[in-house]
């Protein structure tokens, strides 16, 4: 009976994003003046793999801007179901309660404690 749970099954290699990608190559080159950023260098490979290919997609051209910008802005607007306005009212009066409270602790601090 083995108690510590034996070998682990190595971690499958991530998938190439291309049928023919070439290798992924990480680390940082030793001996040069100026080392290239790899990272940089990859991204800038794949946009252009993805031209070529049709499939990019540019984030700045103004026909995907109007999507972009309703992706990364929060709206707080539309229909609301009734549960959803009473929740946003009871947490309304709660906040203007606790404020309240807070505001009556802090005059009764300055004045010593005694109404």
């Amino acid at each position: 009976m083995c108690f510590f749970g034996g070998a682990q099954a190595a971690p499958a290699p991530k998938k190439p994003e291309f049928e023919d990608a070439p290798p992924v190559v990480t680390g940082e080159q030793t001996g040069v003046d100026k080392p290239k950023n790899t990272a940089k260098a990859t991204e800038k490979l794949r946009m252009m793999r993805k031209k070529k290919e049709g499939t990019y997609v540019d984030p700045t051209v103004n026909t995907n801007l109007d999507r972009t910008t309703s992706l990364l802005t929060r709206s707080g607007g539309g229909n609301k179901t009734a549960q959803q306005k009473a929740n946003l009212a009871r947490n309304k009066a709660k906040a203007k309660s606790l404020a309240k409270a807070r505001m009556n602790n802090k005059s009764m601090s300055r004045r010593g404690g005694r109404v």
